[in-house]
């Protein structure tokens, strides 16, 4: 092939090209549920360097720009020059709106202040120009809370084809209303599927109408309070499915969620945080959601339970083997952790099980005696072991159907 053959490719085998050359941290823009994506550091870097991709390869052709304009602008942050978002946003580029292209935009909170009743507009203004957007993140504040003034209402954004919602609570916000105000926007958001809160409310709103989400597949639970709990529990979720949490809540709040909504589950997972090591959350959740059929936890960061013999209809459950720490700088005790793991896996009654998915890196742990002995264990009783090989996507209809 000559050194000029490059300029003969289709259109579209450049921009699948040009796609995955800036492609990063697909998970954090997912409406889907897929198993442990969320539970690991957001990589600047990698997102800091796709942005310095797109950025260069918009300028290196004319071919190049009509077919990389659009990836250019679909993952917007409003930082300092938000008026010249603005502006930029409301730019056409062949015909279409360049706003139009956004999928993900940040909004911090900062741009919301009602200061005066006018402060909040142009971030009200960006929102406008994002007809198509699908991912909007509310981020936890990095300077203090009371750093940003609410003294006047600020309106409300209708979000129709919002599909993710990225959302931490500060009460200060939300008496302000409209896209401060957590219940305002999930009211206007018919379409939401996948959720996640976090941060402390004070009071739980009661605004006479329960909220309904018709749509919300995966509810994901970062560190809350009780309060917040309540007012989940007072919603009404009926395609909820998924529930996530990143942290074990105060006050066994979480077996308030179990009873409200356990019976309808079909995938619970407890993220990466040290705090399952310090009780035993699995017990609990088993007899709240005695439905639920996929079980995804990390190994190395939740406290083994003891051998479990209640009604249960777990058919799979996935393990991830990411270190924690604080168990490796105490070897015996985490060798007896992965004892007790094992022994709760494969003498617990679950009648349903059929799939052990491993997640991460488990090339030294298959040398390990204790997993050859369970391993084998688990084959005579029916249930495979498996390396995730499907990018971490399976679904209750999938389970039904093995």
């Amino acid at each position: 092939m000559s050194t000029h053959d490059h300029r003969l490719l289709p259109p579209e085998l450049w921009f699948i090209i040009i796609r995955w050359a800036t492609y990063s941290s697909p998970g954090v823009r997912a409406s889907n549920f897929e198993p442990f994506v969320g539970s690991f550091d957001h990589d600047s870097k990698e997102e800091v360097d796709a942005k310095a991709v797109k950025c260069t390869v918009v300028q290196v052709c004319r071919l190049w720009r009509d077919l990389a304009i659009s990836i250019l602008y679909e993952d917007v942050k409003v930082g300092r020059g938000a008026q010249s978002l603005l502006e930029t946003l409301g730019k056409t580029y062949m015909g279409e709106q360049l706003g139009r292209s956004v999928r993900r935009l940040e909004l911090p909170y900062h741009h919301t202040g009602t200061i005066t009743n006018t402060s909040s507009d142009l971030a009200l203004q960006i929102l406008q120009h994002c007809p198509e957007l699908e991912t909007l993140v509310r981020p936890f504040m990095q300077g203090p809370p009371d750093s940003v003034r609410y003294e006047f209402p600020a309106h409300s954004h209708a979000f129709l084809n919002l599909k993710r919602l990225e959302w931490w609570h500060y009460n200060d916000a939300t008496r302000s209303g409209g896209i401060n105000s957590l219940l305002d926007v999930l009211r206007h958001s018919p379409n939401l599927q996948y959720l996640v809160v976090g941060g402390e409310m004070w009071t739980s709103a009661q605004t006479g109408n329960v909220l309904e989400l018709p749509a919300l597949k995966t509810l994901r639970v970062r560190r809350i309070n009780p309060v917040f709990v309540h007012q989940i529990c007072q919603w009404r979720l009926p395609s909820l499915v998924h529930v996530v949490v990143d942290f074990p809540l105060e006050q066994n709040a979480l077996e308030t969620l179990w009873q409200v909504f356990g019976a309808r589950l079909c995938t619970v997972e407890f993220a990466r945080h040290v705090g399952f090591l310090l009780s035993d959350q699995i017990t609990r959740f088993l007899r709240g959601c005695p439905q639920v059929k996929t079980f995804n936890y990390f190994l190395n960061f939740t406290s083994p339970p003891p051998i479990f013999e209640e009604q249960c209809a777990l058919e799979c459950i996935s393990l991830h083997s990411f270190p924690c720490g604080m168990v490796t700088d105490m070897i015996t005790e985490a060798q007896e952790r992965l004892r007790l793991h094992f022994a709760f896996l494969s003498r617990s009654s679950f009648p349903a099980l059929r799939r052990i998915i491993l997640h991460g890196d488990w090339e030294d742990m298959r040398r390990d005696p204790r997993f050859v002995e369970f391993r084998q264990t688990m084959i005579d009783k029916g249930c495979s072991i498996e390396d995730d090989a499907t990018g971490g996507m399976h679904s209750c209809n999938q389970l039904s159907s093995t």
